[in-house]
């Protein structure tokens, strides 16, 4: 504590004691009483509630010596660890210097097997101040320069992100309104820092990338490369396997690496500073609808400072000289389905979601390729060789039951016995 932030805390002690140092006992027990009840913000230590016991030793001290006695004292013990001996510190240093490539907590699981640190041992944290001190913590390794970068065209790299918004109502449950955290799923264009997709939606999974992603394919065309996060919906087999049929390029950036998706950091940011700020919604929906009107109206045409331009003019200009290959609409709504296999049981049924599909008898004994999409998961399709077959339906027990015809008996063979032309038995 420096004398400075001291001589902070004593003049705030005093102006809470100055109101009742002339009045009697009674009056001043009343004023601690209810001053108990308010925070303060003491410097160095934040919002802080003082007992009545407190402040009346703040008066006695301040009766006693003046000023002086309202001043926080210096520890006798300052600089020196009073649960850390000079020899368990001469036996850390010498263990450490041997060790310097351990991670702190690493280190501290050493020092306790090694008996060092006493019984019960200290603390994690007085370990790690005590290395702090002694400059045995091994510095880290130095930052490679960040450089800024651009790309050169439009569709050569799209980013994506997902950004927590405002809660809104998600229904009503029990005669009460739920409430969910709605969160927009964003895709920018890194070169002329148009969004080609987006989407608020109350999930942060591959559903929504489905969405997102597939309309944007569908508007802008391919991109060469897709640059995300490792989140768990960025991440899975899912979004991988789109990529790979549509030819795109999936990129992760580094984990906890935000800087490096620095445009559309810098995109959510202008959402919360110019959309969030303003608008005023209840639902999901409203938010999506009032979200496209401030993009078509508002971002798309406004000046941006990092192109020196309007984003719309950006990408005419590169999409007039270097236009994007573009997905049929029929087969990008095959490659956007999610897959699963399932093998085809004797009945030729298949298993998915709890329900029981049927599935052409030739496919009997046989994994399968199954294919659905994420908003309607009910309609299941065959696959084979990466080619639809057939959309499955439903097993229908009853209508089955009413086609279903007993095979004749088989009257040529008696248990008892045949009979020959006489009618006796043979």
């Amino acid at each position: 504590m420096t004398d400075e932030t001291r001589q902070a805390i004593a003049l705030l002690r005093h102006q809470i004691i100055s109101p009742v140092l002339m009045e009697t006992q009674r009056a001043r027990a009343a004023y601690f009483g209810e001053v108990a009840k308010t925070e303060f913000d003491v410097p160095g230590f934040g919002r802080r509630v003082f007992s009545p016991w407190t402040m009346k030793g703040w008066l006695a001290q301040y009766r006693e010596h003046g000023f002086k006695g309202l001043v926080p004292k210096v520890r006798v013990d300052r600089g020196r660890r009073r649960k850390l001996t000079a020899k368990q510190g001469a036996e850390i240093t010498k263990m450490r210097e041997e060790l310097m490539d351990l991670s702190v907590a690493h280190f501290y699981r050493r020092v306790v097997a090694a008996g060092h640190l006493g019984q019960p041992p200290i603390c994690h944290e007085t370990l790690r101040r005590f290395l702090q001190e002694n400059n045995l913590i091994k510095p880290a390794d130095p930052k490679s320069p960040r450089r800024r970068y651009e790309m050169g065209r439009f569709g050569e790299l799209w980013v994506g992100d997902f950004m927590h918004g405002p809660s809104l109502n998600s229904g009503v449950r029990g005669g009460r309104e739920m409430k969910k955290k709605a969160i927009l799923l964003a895709i920018i264009d890194d070169h002329s820092r148009l969004i080609v997709g987006w989407g608020w939606n109350f999930v942060e999974n591959t559903e929504a990338i489905e969405g997102v992603f597939k309309n944007a394919v569908l508007t802008y065309g391919k991109p060469d490369r897709l640059y995300v996060d490792n989140g768990p919906s960025f991440s899975s087999a899912y979004l991988r396997l789109v990529c790979a049929h549509l030819g795109i390029g999936l990129v992760h950036s580094k984990p906890y690496d935000s800087p490096s998706r620095g445009k559309i950091e810098r995109f959510f940011r202008t959402v919360r500073e110019s959309f969030l700020i303003d608008v005023k919604v209840e639902t999901l929906a409203e938010m999506n609808e009032k979200f496209a009107v401030w993009l078509r109206d508002g971002y798309h045409h406004r000046h941006h400072h990092g192109i020196d331009c309007r984003p719309l003019d950006r990408y005419q200009r590169s999409i007039h000289d270097y236009p994007r290959p573009r997905a049929d609409e029929g087969a990008l709504e095959q490659l956007f389905m999610a897959q699963t296999f399932r093998r085809v049981n004797k009945d030729s049924t298949v298993s998915f979601a709890k329900l029981i599909y049927e599935v052409p008898a030739k496919y009997i004994g046989t994994r399968v390729d199954l294919r659905y999409k994420q908003d309607r998961p009910k309609e299941l399709f065959l696959f084979e060789n990466n080619v639809c077959v057939t959309q499955l339906k439903v097993v229908d027990a009853r209508a089955n039951g009413r086609t279903y015809k007993p095979r004749p008996r088989d009257t040529s063979v008696s248990y008892q016995g045949t009979k020959n032309d006489e009618g006796t038995k043979k």
